[in-house]
C-alpha cells in the first residue's frame, strides 16, 4: 500500500488507514477481494497539503469540493477547482498540493482489489491520471461521509468487508455522474452550473420558473433538457439535494430539526418531516435517534 499524505490533522479533519491484518482479510473475502478502501479521509481547507510519489501501488480517487489545489503528472501541471474529481490509477507517479491562498478541502480514499481498475474504468482512463470536472454535489459528499462512517466503525473484518462494498457503489455512482455530466456537455447545456446554484440557494425559496431563469430556458425547454442530462426533473433532484444535506446536517450536528428545515429552504417543519420519511424511511428525529455519534466533520 503507498503511503497516504502525513499532513499533520487539525480537529476538523480526519485520515483512517486499515491496519495491515484487515487489508488481507479484505483480499481474501470473497465479498471484498474484487475492491476494497485502503485509506480514507478528509481534509478541510488543508494548508500546507502537499504529497509527491515516484510511483505507488493504490488506485486513488480525491474529490475536490472547496477551494483549490494543484496536480502534476508526467511533467504536467493541472490547477484543481471546487467540483473536480481526481483519478489516479496504480502505478501512475504524481504530485499534488493545495494551493496556498485558497487551499482546498478534499475527500480521498485509496483503493485496492482484483477488479479495482475495472471500477476505475467506468469512470475514466486507467492509463493516466485524470481530472474530470463533475460539479458540487450534496449526494456525493454525503457517500463520502458514510463510507468514511463506515470505516471508522473499528477495524473488525466484518464493519471492514460492509466499507468495501459502500466503496464500489460510490465508484459506481461516480460512473454515473461522469456520464451525465458527458451527455450534459452533448447536449450543451451545463448542468453543473444549475447544480451549482441550487447547492449554493439551498436555504432560498427556489422553484421551476427561477431554475429556468438562470438557464435562460423557458420552463419547459429547461424541465427538458434537464431530464435529458441527468435522468430526474430538476423539482424533484432539488428536493433530493436538500434532503441528502438535510440529513448530513443531522447526521453532524445537533442543529434542532426546524433550523436544519429552513437550512435546506423549509420554513414549514412538518411539511419538511414529511418530505424527510419520504425520501429516508424516518421522520428527522427518529433518524438522529438511529444514529450513533457521528465524527463532527464541520465547524
Amino acid at each position: 500500500m503507498s503511503q497516504p499524505s502525513d499532513w499533520p490533522l487539525d480537529p476538523k479533519s480526519v485520515r483512517l488507514v486499515s491496519p495491515v491484518v484487515i487489508r488481507r482479510n479484505l483480499e481474501r473475502h470473497p465479498l471484498s477481494r474484487d475492491c476494497y478502501p485502503l485509506a480514507i479521509g478528509y481534509y478541510e481547507t488543508a494548508y500546507h497539503h502537499r504529497m509527491s510519489r515516484l510511483r505507488h501501488d493504490d488506485n486513488i480517487l480525491i474529490y475536490c469540493f472547496a477551494g483549490r489545489g494543484h496536480l502534476e503528472t508526467s511533467g504536467n501541471r493541472r490547477d484543481i477547482s471546487a467540483g473536480e474529481l481526481i483519478l489516479l490509477p496504480s502505478g501512475t507517479g504524481h504530485r499534488y498540493w493545495a494551493a496556498a491562498g485558497d487551499p482546498w478541502s478534499i475527500y480521498w480514499c485509496h483503493f485496492s482489489g482484483s477488479l479495482a481498475r475495472e471500477y476505475l474504468a467506468q469512470i475514466g482512463p486507467v492509463d493516466q491520471a485524470s481530472v474530470i470536472p463533475i460539479g458540487l454535489l450534496p449526494t456525493l459528499t454525503a457517500q463520502f461521509q458514510t463510507l468514511l462512517q463506515a470505516t471508522s466503525n473499528g477495524f473488525a473484518t466484518i464493519a471492514m468487508v460492509h466499507a468495501a462494498n459502500m466503496l464500489k457503489q460510490l465508484l459506481t455512482s461516480l460512473a454515473v455522474i461522469v456520464n451525465q455530466h458527458t451527455v450534459g456537455q452533448k447536449n450543451n447545456f451545463e448542468v453543473e452550473n444549475i447544480q451549482a446554484f441550487m447547492l449554493q440557494n439551498l436555504d432560498k425559496a427556489l422553484d421551476l420558473d427561477i431554475l429556468a431563469r438562470q438557464a435562460r430556458l423557458s420552463k419547459f425547454h429547461f424541465s427538458k433538457k434537464y431530464k435529458q442530462a441527468t435522468g430526474h426533473s430538476p423539482i424533484h433532484h432539488l428536493i433530493k439535494m436538500r434532503m441528502e444535506y438535510a440529513r448530513y446536517l443531522i447526521e453532524t450536528s445537533d442543529s434542532p430539526i426546524g433550523e436544519v428545515a429552513a437550512k435546506v429552504g423549509q420554513e414549514d417543519a412538518l411539511y419538511f418531516s414529511r418530505q424527510f420519511k419520504q425520501a429516508f424511511g424516518l421522520s428527522p428525529q427518529q433518524f438522529r435517534e438511529q444514529q450513533r455519534p457521528a465524527i463532527n466533520l464541520g465547524h
